[in-house]
């Protein structure tokens, strides 16, 4: 991100699109788990846990650990980047029934192993062109404050900023963001009035958690 550049940010820059031209993305099948799940905690540890209570920490965790995690991202479309046999990194988008051609954005992760190589961008971009392709005109992800700047970044904007609106994360403050095609797009104006400030953040990083009032698990983790 532009606030964190260091001097060697556009030589890692250069290496990291090097990187993520290497991955190969294939849907996430039965046999991948473990490693999905290994991916999913590790980022959440290293990427969210220094800017969240510890028992935020523990709830993700034990939710990780549970049988009904992977059945909750059955209609997300999982797919996985895969650099040689690791798993780098995974995204998945679904249908928002409630919102009309809305597709919402979830499940994306980047292992830390492989930060700064690109892989965050490519996992969202191609998410986003298989919901284009489906006909959704609008996207949305629910984002912690470390989210924010990726997001930005690709076009979303804060809808909805607030506390409750994760399962299990009362306190933690979250922001609904939404991206839409510039020819459906609302006014400009219209846009900024729903935004709210974005707060001050060390660490590029996205995170989007679980709703709330779905109970499925909306997660975004990557650190681009």
């Amino acid at each position: 991100m532009s606030s964190l550049a260091r001097p060697d940010d556009a030589e890692q820059s250069l290496q990291g699109a090097h990187v993520a031209g290497l991955a190969q993305l294939r849907p996430i099948g039965i046999d991948d788990w473990s490693d999905v799940r290994y991916v999913h905690g590790s980022a959440f540890r290293t990427l969210i846990g220094p800017h969240v209570a510890l028992r935020h920490i523990d709830d993700f965790l034990s939710t990780l650990d549970e049988p009904a995690y992977a059945d909750h991202f059955g209609p997300s479309r999982l797919t996985g980047a895969w650099l040689g046999r690791e798993l780098a990194g995974t995204v998945g988008w679904r249908s928002s029934a409630s919102q009309g051609r809305v597709a919402r954005i979830e499940g994306l992760f980047v292992q830390p192993l492989f930060t700064y190589m690109g892989l965050g961008s490519l996992l969202l971009a191609h998410a986003e062109a298989e919901a284009r392709d489906a006909g959704f005109s609008s996207l949305t992800v629910l984002a912690t404050p470390v989210s924010v700047p990726f997001f930005l970044r690709f076009g979303y904007d804060i809808y909805v900023q607030g506390a409750g609106l994760a399962h299990g994360a009362s306190d933690l403050p979250l922001f609904l963001m939404r991206k839409q095609e510039a020819a459906t797009a609302p006014h400009a104006g219209a846009s900024r009035e729903r935004s709210r400030p974005v707060p001050s953040i060390s660490a590029p990083a996205n995170a989007g958690v679980a709703s709330s009032a779905s109970r499925e698990p909306d997660k975004a983790l990557v650190e681009d």
